[in-house]
């Protein structure tokens, strides 16, 4: 989601009142889209994030901290050297279009005042951020560099004039009266929505802001304008002058809209189309841009981390599965040792039928009379004897075979589990520290590859290794004063249980099914209510692979009565002296 003109416009307002004649300290370019201005004034230090990345393209002031990389890329030295220890002079949007111009002043080595422009130009995947000598007119550089092989209208390139972006013919919203409105309108085609002609015919208007005003005036937000009359069109005119009017003279409404955590929008106005929604007030556009570009940015880095670790798990899920069946046809196999047991004991007993040189013999079997006899396969070189002793052979082969075989399998069917229990925690992960956990959990078990072990030489030195953090469980209070703990991953669950927890307080579990374990703290005195353990065992269902049940077993236990084995993979405990609850998930 980028800016639309309006909104642009708010920002850029709030940018002047609070950036210009600062000086830039220091330039940045933490992503290979995006720069990041430290301007400071008397008595403050601001940060102005530019970016021309493709879906997100915008500017704000920022306030949070982005890791920069150890080797700045080209155009960020290009900018340092012309912006660091410059003014910023004056920020100006052309019109409501999305392009607004930053002017730095500076003395250059001849003793005179260099001007230089960065050009921030907002337009999807065309977005640029373009460096240009005021005087001249010439392009110094750009983030994106392209010739006349991506672009008949321009080039982007150091050294050429630089030329603005095409316009786009849309009409000021508030130099329309009703009837030109309505021409306006008309003008972009009868067979379309009311809402995609306010955005394409009007400037400065986004799909928000559009969507806006024709619910602000009682309309269908896939209303045709030939299915419009006068009235529909009258009130729609109403409201935009009684909204953009009043956003065009300063005064804004930033607000920041969220789905439970997950930031929807940000607006200068405050929005009626949501419902349902939480709408949280801003103190700045700039404010709740940032609030909202940082809460989009950390979902898609939760996204992604999720997927790739998920995308680990099914790898090696897979591998197990296939193990495991190659295991099994060897356990199949090898139990037809019995059989060949039997055979050699009936050889053994009808030696005096058999003579050297054959190659088959039928015998009777002894076990079972009234079974068809027994074809037994000869070594022609072999004697009688001697085709029995290779018969126990084989069978002590297979029988030994069973016992590895076994072994084999329940280390197999363990791996299975755990990886289990891992896709449940990355399903109920919720923040990228839980990710990460799970991540350096999928490391020590050497699933995926260990991040920075070492480094090439010439390259930057490592930062000195942090200790690592104790893990964050969950902390719930009940109705009833007590504390509940809830861990969400094998590492939560272990430190959780074998060191958080005191003997005496009471352990949960999903019964036979990877997930949470959830602590009750005891308190001296007290006994723990039933709608403390109910709420405690909702939340061990809810927090399992047995979530989407409509009813689940919980087990618990005083903790004193939980242990790890020896070597046990992590979030692994047996338990004894249990009770089982039945329950509805809910996480409450």
């Amino acid at each position: 989601m980028s800016p639309d003109g309006i909104t642009l416009f708010l920002i850029t307002g709030e940018l002047q009142s609070q950036l210009l004649q600062g000086r830039v300290d220091r330039v940045y370019q933490p992503q290979q889209m995006e720069i990041v201005l430290s301007v400071r004034k008397p008595g403050q230090s601001l940060r102005l994030l530019l970016s021309a990345h493709a879906e997100n393209a915008r500017l704000h002031l920022t306030s949070r901290d982005r890791k920069n990389p150890a080797s700045p890329p080209t155009f960020c030295f290009v900018l340092r050297k012309y912006l660091e220890g410059s003014r910023l002079v004056n920020i100006q949007q052309v019109g409501l279009d999305r392009v607004v111009y930053f002017t730095f002043s500076r003395l250059d080595e001849s003793g005179g005042y260099q001007d230089v422009q960065l050009i921030s130009e907002i337009m999807g995947k065309h977005s640029n951020l373009i460096l240009v000598d005021r005087k001249t007119g010439q392009i110094i550089d750009a983030i994106k560099r392209y010739s006349h092989a991506v672009s008949r209208y321009r080039e982007v390139l150091p050294g050429r004039l630089y030329i603005a972006p095409p316009a786009q013919n849309k009409q000021h919203p508030l130099e329309l009266d009703e009837e030109q409105f309505i021409s306006a309108l008309q003008g972009g085609g009868w067979d379309k929505t009311l809402e995609d002609l306010v955005f394409k015919r009007l400037a400065g208007i986004g799909p928000e802001l559009a969507r806006e005003l024709l619910f602000r005036a009682n309309l269908p937000l896939d209303l045709r304008l030939e299915d419009c009359g006068e009235y529909e069109l009258r009130s729609l005119w109403q409201m935009l002058q009684k909204t953009v009017g009043p956003l065009l003279q300063g005064n804004s409404e930033p607000t920041l809209v969220l789905e439970g955590k997950n930031p929807v929008c940000y607006t200068p106005f405050l929005p009626t189309q949501y419902q349902g929604l939480s709408l949280t007030a801003r103190p700045s556009l700039n404010a709740a841009a940032d609030d909202f570009y940082a809460g989009h940015t950390e979902i898609a880095r939760f996204q992604q981390l999720q997927n790739t670790l998920a995308g680990t798990v099914r790898q090696q899920s897979a591998r197990v599965e296939k193990k495991l069946s190659l295991q099994q046809q060897s356990q199949d196999d090898a139990r037809q040792g019995q059989d060949i047991r039997i055979r050699g004991e009936m050889l053994l007993a009808h030696l005096h039928l058999i003579e050297r040189g054959q190659t088959r013999a039928l015998l009777p079997n002894l076990y079972d009379p009234e079974a068809p006899p027994l074809e037994i396969e000869l070594n022609p070189s072999l004697t009688p004897s001697q085709n029995a002793q290779q018969l126990f052979r084989r069978y002590e082969k297979a029988r030994n075979t069973l016992k590895i075989n076994k072994l084999q399998m329940d280390q197999t069917m363990e791996e299975q589990r755990y990886l289990s229990s891992i896709r449940t925690a990355l399903d109920l992960a919720e923040t990228v520290d839980e990710l990460n956990e799970i991540r350096a959990e999928l490391e020590q078990a050497h699933y995926v590859k260990a991040r920075d072990r070492g480094r090439k030489a010439g390259s930057a030195p490592r930062e000195k290794p942090q200790q690592k953090s104790l893990p964050q469980v969950s902390k719930i209070g009940s109705a009833d004063g007590f504390e509940i703990l809830v861990g969400k991953n094998n590492r939560q669950n272990d430190y959780l249980t074998m060191h958080l927890a005191n003997k005496e307080d009471l352990w949960l579990h999903a019964k036979d099914a990877p997930g949470s374990h959830v602590i009750i703290r005891s308190q001296p005195g007290r006994q723990i209510p039933d709608a403390t353990l109910e709420q405690a065992a909702q939340l061990a269902a809810f927090y399992s692979d047995s979530r989407r049940s409509s009813k689940v077993p919980v087990d618990y236990t005083l903790r004193k009565n939980v242990w790890k084995p020896a070597k046990a993979r992590p979030g692994f405990v047996l338990y004894e002296n249990f009770r089982t609850l039945l329950v509805v998930p809910e996480a409450l």
